[in-house]
């Protein structure tokens, strides 16, 4: 039985064959026209204050800045894009909803640090509690989207953080239960037989 292995070139073989130059296409400068270079710095830098140095920026702080863009609504907003949401079908007043209120998800994020959960990661299931709560959302119970928002927002985040608590999972909660009524159970019956637990 013979075994053929393949083997790489040698370093010696590739030296000794000529390169050829390919045939390229068109430059890019022939393809696309020149266009005017932008004074602003590339995203993910921005400009310090006091001097000429550009500073890097992470994505939580560019987060952050964009996310200041959008507007508080008043009351009268929120009730008009709500109802073009929901009467209209209108996915951009949804959009707009949510957006003026991602502070509410990052606000609340940032009441769970301590977690040792990443910022950003916090902030994102915040953002899914929000469009959650936006289809939940009732106006006729007079109360503000936000607040309502908060809740789901907080809901999200916490069952983020203990569904990641742990590498590995321990149990659910129905076997939880099933654990803690056996141990109450054992306990009782210690008690019964004169054993203080």
């Amino acid at each position: 039985m013979i075994i053929s292995i393949a083997m790489s070139p040698r370093k010696k073989d590739l030296e000794e064959e000529p390169i050829e130059p390919e045939v390229l296409g068109p430059s890019e400068e022939e393809i696309a026209p020149p266009h005017k270079i932008s004074d602003r710095p590339a995203a993910g830098n921005v400009q310090a204050a006091d001097s000429t140095a550009v500073v890097p920026v992470t994505a939580l702080q560019q987060y952050l800045a964009e996310v200041r863009l959008h507007p508080y609504l008043s009351k009268e907003e929120e009730l008009r894009l709500f109802h073009e949401y929901k009467v209209q079908g209108n996915r951009d007043a949804a959009v707009k909803l949510i957006m003026a209120n991602l502070r509410v998800s990052i606000s609340i994020a940032a009441e769970y640090l301590h977690t040792g959960a990443d910022h950003m990661d916090l902030i994102q299931e915040g953002n899914v509690g929000l469009m959650h709560a936006i289809k939940k959302f009732d106006p006729s119970k007079n109360v503000r989207f936000y607040a309502y928002a908060a809740w789901w927002s907080r809901a999200y985040i916490l069952r983020y953080l203990l569904n990641n608590y742990r590498l590995v999972k321990v149990g659910t909660t129905q076997d939880q239960r099933k654990l803690f009524y056996n141990l109450k159970k054992e306990k009782a019956k210690l008690e019964r037989e004169g054993f203080a637990p």
